[in-house]
């Protein structure tokens, strides 16, 4: 697990390349032996966590583009447990608990794929994912 100091919020478009990056490095399994830097896992949960915040509205958008109107279905419900997690369960102090808070990350992780790929074909392109501007509606997919 690697961290930048680039903190997406700032940016005007969400650079997906970066994202599979964190999600890549989130996921990556920690070589026997090696310890969590605590400093590390925390960058990253909070990057994970604004990745997460900056993907919901668009991805919630696409979802409602596509589904059937049978109900929310499995990506619907996994949009639910995003909203939850980003409001309700903050990763736990990586100072305290790495080991809790490295899990937490990996979970924020896969919830970040999950995004991803609702609003993204999930090709090497585009590179970059716009983001909808302050007060503006969400679009759909690109």
């Amino acid at each position: 697990m690697s961290a930048t100091d680039n903190p997406p919020a700032a940016w005007e478009e969400l650079d997906v390349a970066r994202v599979r990056q964190a999600i890549e490095a989130a996921l990556a399994p920690l070589p026997v032996g090696d310890r969590l830097d605590a400093v590390v896992v925390a960058i990253t949960a909070r990057r994970l966590a604004e990745y997460a915040r900056a993907l919901l509205p668009r991805a919630t958008a696409a979802h409602g583009a596509r589904r059937s109107s049978r109900g929310p279905g499995l990506a619907g419900l996994g949009l639910t447990h995003v909203r939850y997690r980003l409001t309700h369960a903050d990763c736990p102090d990586a100072g305290t608990d790495v080991d809790a808070a490295y899990v937490w990350c990996q979970e924020m992780a896969r919830s970040c794929q999950m995004l991803l790929g609702l609003v993204s074909d999930n090709s090497e392109g585009p590179a970059l994912c716009p983001l909808p501007q302050e007060g503006e509606a969400p679009a759909g997919p690109p």
